[in-house]
C-alpha cells in the first residue's frame, strides 16, 4: 500500500507511529460520536476546545453521502473541512509527543497547510492556482496555518473535487501531476513527491516515482476505517525519516553560509562523498515523470561566510544530478535479431535486481563512456574543453539511520522510493538509479552564442568532438539538440563548442548495435528513421541528420535571445517538428525534405531574415 511507503524504517519510530495512528482515531471517533455535546467545560483557549472546533468543521466532511457528494456545489466548501482534519492530526500528534517524556522529537515534524487555499504559489510563473499546499515544520511549532505559500516550501500538494464522478477525479489527477512537476522544478533536493486527490469523501494519496504514478486505496471519510488510514498517512509524514518524504538527505541547505551543501561521490568510493558548495543552476527538472535531470552550478571551496542574497559563488564545476533506468549487464554473445530478442532486451529494463546488488558501471552508464572518451581522446588539445571531464561522480548513497544511532549509506534507487509496494505494482516500473557527477568545463546554452558566425564555430567543435569520439571510442552519441551542445568561452575571448550528455549513448565495441524500436533523442532533431521506428540500426549518419535539423530550428525561430526569430506560433511546417506524434513528426520531416524545393519552400524561405548573418546561415 502506498501509505505503507510513508511509514518510518526506524522500529521504534514505526512502533511509536502505530501507537499515535490508534489513540489519534480513538479520539476522533470519540469527537464524532459526542458531536454536538456542549465544550463549555473548555476553556477558549484551551487545546481541547481547539480540537472540538477542528471537528465542528470537518465533522460534515464525514457525513457526505454519495448523492450529495455529486451535487454542484463549489469545490471551496470542501477547504476548511480538509484543512481542519490536517490540523486537528497535527495537534494532537503535538499534544501525545511533547507529553511523552521517552518520546525523542529528533527527525520528527509536523505537517500543516498553509493558510490560504486555492491560490498561486509564490514566484509561480503560471497562474495556476493550488488548492491546498502542506508543509513540514518543527515539532514544537505553534499549531497554526502557515502563510506564504511558495513551491520552494510546498511538501505536498491537495486537489479537490467536491463530486466523486470518473471526472472529478481524472480533473482532480490531473491538476496534481501539473503541480507535481513544478515542485521538482523549484526544489533541486527532491527525489520523489507526495500529493493528495480528495473526491468527496474519498481520499487518496499519490506518490509519484521517476515514471510512474502510485495511488493508495480509497479512503473513505465516511467511514472509521478511511479516516484511520489518513491518519496513518499523516502520523506517517510526521515521523518517518526525511528520504522518506522524496528529500535527497545529500543535498542541504546551509542557512548560515546561504547556500547549498552537495554531496558528490567520489570516483573511486562512490560510498563517501566530496562536498560542493552551490546557490545557483542551469537546468531545472522540468517534468513530473522522467530523469528529473537538474544541472548545478558550484565549486568545493567553502564560502568563509554567509554568501548575500542575489550574489553567486564563484562557481568552478558543473554538477549534474539525475535518475537512469539501470541497464543490466548484457550477453554479448547474443547475436539474435529477432522480435523475441527485442522483447527481452525491452524486459530488461524492467527488470529488478536482487536486494543488496552492487551495480556495474554498464555500456550504457555516462560515467564509465565519459572516462573512456577522457582516455580516448588524451592528447588531443585541439579537443579540450570540447567534451565534459568528470572531477568526481558516481552512484548516490543515501544515508540511513540504524537503531544503534549510527548510520549505514544505501544506493538510491527505485527501491528506496516504492520497494515496499507489493511485486504486482511493481511490475512495468523501470528500475532507476540515482547519479551524480561534477564536471567542467562549465559552459553557456546555445541561446547565448552571440552571432551565426559564432554558431558555426560551436556546431563545428561539437560535430569534430563527436567525430573523434565516434572514430577514437567507438561511442555513437544518439541525441544530438539544441540543448547538449553548449558554448564555451574562454578567459581569451575564444569560443569553443561543448558536446555534452551522453545519457542516450552507447558504447558500440560493448553492444553490438542499436537496433529500433528503441527510440532516443529530442523530438525536433530526432532522424526520419529514429522517428518512424524503423528497424535498423542507428549510426553516425542519424546524429549529422540532427544537426541539420538544429541548423533549421535555430535559423527559423533566431540563433539567441536577442534575435527570437520567427514566432513560436506562426504557421509554418517546422512548427510541426514538436509536439507532434513521433510518426506525424517523421511525415513532415519527409515532406520538407524531399526535394531541394520543398526544403527551399518548407524551410529556408521561413528563416528569419532580420537575424544578421541568415545569409550565411541558410547556406548551412
Amino acid at each position: 500500500c502506498v501509505v505503507d511507503q510513508a511509514q518510518p524504517r526506524n522500529n521504534r519510530h514505526l512502533s511509536l507511529a502505530q501507537t499515535l495512528t490508534e489513540r489519534i482515531s480513538e479520539s476522533i471517533e470519540k469527537h464524532i460520536a459526542s458531536a454536538g455535546e456542549s465544550d463549555d467545560v473548555f476553556g477558549n483557549e484551551s487545546p481541547a476546545n481547539k480540537l472540538n472546533e477542528h471537528v465542528k468543521t470537518f465533522l460534515p466532511w464525514t457525513q457526505l453521502t454519495r448523492q450529495k457528494a455529486s451535487a454542484a456545489d463549489n469545490e471551496k466548501a470542501m477547504y476548511p473541512m480538509i484543512l481542519a482534519f490536517v490540523m486537528f492530526v497535527a495537534q494532537e500528534i503535538q499534544n501525545r509527543m511533547l507529553a511523552d517524556t521517552a518520546a525523542s522529537l529528533d527527525g520528527c515534524r509536523l505537517i500543516l497547510p498553509f493558510k490560504k487555499t486555492d491560490t498561486r504559489p509564490n514566484h509561480s510563473d503560471s497562474a495556476e492556482r493550488v488548492d491546498i499546499g502542506l508543509c513540514c515544520m518543527g515539532m514544537d511549532s505553534s499549531i497554526e496555518m502557515q502563510d506564504e505559500m511558495g513551491y520552494t516550501s510546498l511538501f505536498a500538494l491537495i486537489e479537490a473535487k467536491r463530486g466523486r464522478t470518473e471526472a472529478d477525479f481524472a480533473s482532480a489527477y490531473a491538476q496534481l501531476f501539473t503541480y507535481s512537476e513544478k515542485i521538482y522544478f523549484y526544489q533541486i533536493d527532491r527525489r520523489f513527491v507526495w500529493g493528495i486527490v480528495c473526491c468527496g469523501t474519498i481520499v487518496n494519496a499519490c506518490l509519484f516515482s521517476n515514471y510512474n504514478v502510485h495511488a493508495s486505496p480509497d479512503m473513505d471519510m465516511s467511514e472509521p476505517a478511511g479516516r484511520r488510514e489518513f491518519v496513518r498517512l499523516l502520523v506517517g509524514w510526521s515521523l518517518c525519516e526525511r528520504n522518506r518524504l522524496g528529500y535527497d538527505q545529500t543535498i542541504t541547505f546551509n542557512h548560515e553560509l546561504g547556500c547549498y551543501e552537495v554531496m558528490v561521490p567520489q570516483r573511486d568510493n562512490p560510498t563517501k562523498h566530496t562536498t560542493y558548495y552551490c546557490n545557483d543552476s542551469v537546468v531545472a527538472a522540468q517534468r513530473e515523470f522522467g530523469r528529473h535531470c537538474r544541472c548545478l552550478l558550484a565549486t568545493k571551496e567553502k564560502p568563509t561566510e554567509r554568501v548575500p542574497d542575489g550574489e553567486k559563488l564563484k562557481h568552478t564545476v558543473v554538477i549534474k544530478d539525475s535518475w537512469t533506468v539501470y541497464s543490466h549487464p548484457r550477453d554479448n554473445n547474443d547475436q539474435r535479431d529477432d522480435d523475441n530478442a527485442k522483447t527481452a532486451q525491452r524486459d530488461m529494463l524492467f527488470k529488478w535486481p536482487e536486494d543488496g546488488f552492487v551495480p556495474v558501471e554498464d555500456a550504457r552508464n555516462e560515467v564509465r563512456l565519459l572516462k573512456k572518451i577522457k582516455d580516448g581522446l588524451s592528447g588531443m588539445e585541439e579537443l579540450d574543453k570540447t567534451y565534459p571531464e568528470i572531477e568526481d561522480g558516481g552512484w548516490v548513497y543515501q544515508p540511513l539511520d540504524l537503531e544503534t544511532g549510527k548510520t549505514e549509506s544505501v544506493i538510491d534507487s527505485t527501491r528506496e522510493i516504492i520497494g515496499g509496494l507489493d511485486e504486482e505494482t511493481r511490475k512495468g516500473v523501470p528500475f532507476c538509479l540515482h547519479m551524480r557527477y561534477a564536471m567542467t568545463p562549465i559552459g553557456e546554452r546555445l541561446r547565448k552564442i552571440k552571432s551565426v558566425k559564432e554558431l558555426i564555430v560551436v556546431l563545428y567543435d561539437a560535430m569534430k568532438c563527436h567525430f573523434e569520439i565516434h572514430k577514437r571510442c567507438n561511442i555513437l552519441h544518439r541525441d544530438l539538440s539544441d540543448n547538449n551542445i553548449l558554448v564555451v568561452r574562454e578567459p581569451d575571448k575564444t569560443v569553443r563548442g561543448m558536446l555534452i550528455d551522453f545519457d542516450c549513448a552507447i558504447d558500440k565495441s560493448v553492444e553490438r548495435s542499436a537496433v529500433r524500436p528503441e527510440r532516443t533523442g529530442t523530438q525536433p532533431f530526432m532522424s526520419i528513421a529514429n522517428l518512424e521506428g524503423m528497424d535498423i540500426e542507428r549510426t553516425v549518419l542519424d546524429d549529422w541528420e540532427s544537426l541539420l535539423y538544429i541548423v533549421c530550428w535555430v535559423g527559423t525561430y533566431g540563433i539567441n535571445e536577442h534575435n527570437p526569430g520567427v514566432s513560436r506560433s506562426a504557421d509554418i511546417p517546422i512548427k510541426k517538428w514538436r509536439g507532434n506524434s513521433s510518426s506525424g513528426i517523421g511525415r513532415e520531416k519527409r515532406s520538407s525534405l524531399a526535394s531541394e524545393d520543398t526544403f527551399r519552400e518548407h524551410i529556408l524561405e521561413n528563416f528569419y531574415k532580420e537575424q544578421e548573418g541568415s545569409e550565411v546561415s541558410a547556406p548551412l
